[in-house]
């Protein structure tokens, strides 16, 4: 999905139709679905620039053109020819965005395929034509987002070499994983690294185990403050769950590093895609169920998330620091909250990278033996009346650590939550934090 600038929707099914929504307002009375066009193959994204709609198909990017103003597409015009289409029913072309110079960005599967790129992001031109090759090693990147910084993210879902479902930061040339399965791929893969392949990857920003998200979906960067406490900050969808989620992003040095916690709203179906839609500053988002989604979800849904302005208790933020963890939330903590350090439990784990369909999870301290690490907290102390520092001796490395929160605000309400984090790195006191 995507937004004109006056609030009305774009939405594109996966049988191939694109509608136009409007009557889109708080009451959503007179909401009018309008079918613009048809027939397109698969269409898994779909972007507004300049008031033309820009639809990513299995066979490449269009434009779709209302010559006459009638309220249906006239023309369908091929503005980039994928030379790469896989018959295979799950080799999509996902999601679309752009960037600030007018570049296109999608995302083509790596597995359930039998075209030549190893699963590839691609970048299109503003004046279309041609798609040049980003980045590779991507399994099933079932959505894209942008950080407020420019760079965009892409998701990925645990299978053969992927040990679980995770987000990354897009770096050119990067490569992030998904190896080689067909003859193709492995040649193309191979003159990409001197005849060789790759023996590392570049680590996502969250890993994300199956029982948190079981099938990823896109992101988007809310930005806007119409949407409230959630404003400002990375969210995150699953298709398999049909929750979202919210991010708390961590720089330290060139390395991104996050914390993710989910909010509680079920949705429909499972989530694909996410927007803000610029007239109301709400959230909204498409998905389907399929083979996976929610339990008992619907086949499709189409539905906003909005803030209404009530109180709304939020873990703010979660950072490393030098043996710790800092815990900032929107609300005063009860100090006396504080002192029972049983209320606060944690436990780490690894991840392996391997050819076996996603991985077990292994001991940090002992590596190779499968299991988690209790993580020993040896205090909580208020730094001020809403930050929390976690003092944490043996804090280190690990690709997922679970942080189970039990605290109480000034009013002596319970605050329960928990947040998984992937920890690249642990800063020493000079390092600077962001």
């Amino acid at each position: 999905l995507d937004f004109f600038p006056d609030g009305r929707a774009v939405i594109t099914t996966h049988g191939g139709d694109v509608y136009i929504v409007s009557g889109i307002d708080n009451t959503l009375h007179t909401v009018r679905w309008n079918r613009f066009a048809a027939g397109l193959f698969e269409p898994f994204g779909v972007k507004v620039v300049d008031e033309k709609i820009y639809v990513t198909c299995r066979d490449g990017l269009k434009r779709l053109h209302d010559f006459n103003n009638d309220g249906e597409a006239d023309f369908i015009e091929s503005f980039w020819n994928d030379d790469d289409v896989s018959c295979v029913f799950h080799g999509y072309n996902f999601n679309l965005q752009v960037d600030n110079e007018g570049n296109f960005y999608l995302a083509k599967a790596g597995q359930h395929t039998n075209h030549h790129r190893p699963g590839t992001i691609m970048k299109v031109p503003p004046q279309g034509g041609k798609a040049d090759v980003v980045a590779w090693g991507i399994r099933t990147p079932n959505g894209m987002g942008r950080l407020a910084d420019g760079r965009f993210t892409v998701s990925d879902n645990q299978g053969p070499w992927m040990p679980a479902g995770k987000i990354s930061a897009i770096k050119p040339g990067g490569f992030y994983g998904n190896m080689p399965i067909n003859a193709d791929q492995d040649q193309w893969l191979r003159e990409k690294y001197n005849g060789e392949l790759p023996e590392d990857f570049n680590k996502p920003f969250i890993w994300m185990p199956q029982e948190l998200d079981s099938s990823c979906g896109g992101q988007v960067w809310v930005d806007d403050p119409r949407f409230g406490p959630l404003s400002g900050r990375l969210l995150h969808s699953s298709f398999g769950k049909g929750w979202l989620y919210y991010l708390s992003l961590q720089d330290i040095k060139d390395q991104t590093q996050a914390a993710i916690i989910t909010l509680p709203h079920q949705w429909d179906a499972g989530v694909m895609r996410l927007r803000v839609n610029p007239a109301d500053g709400q959230l909204y988002g498409t998905g389907l169920s399929g083979w996976q989604g929610p339990a008992n979800g619907k086949d499709g849904c189409f539905q906003r998330l909005r803030y209404t302005g009530g109180t709304c208790r939020l873990l703010d933020s979660v950072t490393v620091v030098p043996k710790g963890i800092e815990l900032h939330f929107n609300f005063d903590v009860d100090p006396a909250s504080t002192t029972f350090v049983n209320d606060w439990h944690a436990e780490m784990w690894n991840y392996l990278w391997s050819r076996k369909y996603g991985s077990d999870q292994f001991s940090v301290l002992h590596p190779g033996q499968k299991g988690h690490d209790l993580v020993s907290i040896a205090d909580a102390l208020l730094k001020d009346s809403q930050t929390v520092v976690l003092g944490i001796p043996d804090i280190r490395p690990c690709d997922q650590l679970l942080l189970e929160v039990e605290t109480r605000d000034r009013t002596g309400e319970p605050f329960l939550e928990k947040a998984y984090l992937t920890i690249h790195s642990v800063p020493e006191e000079s390092d600077s934090v962001n």
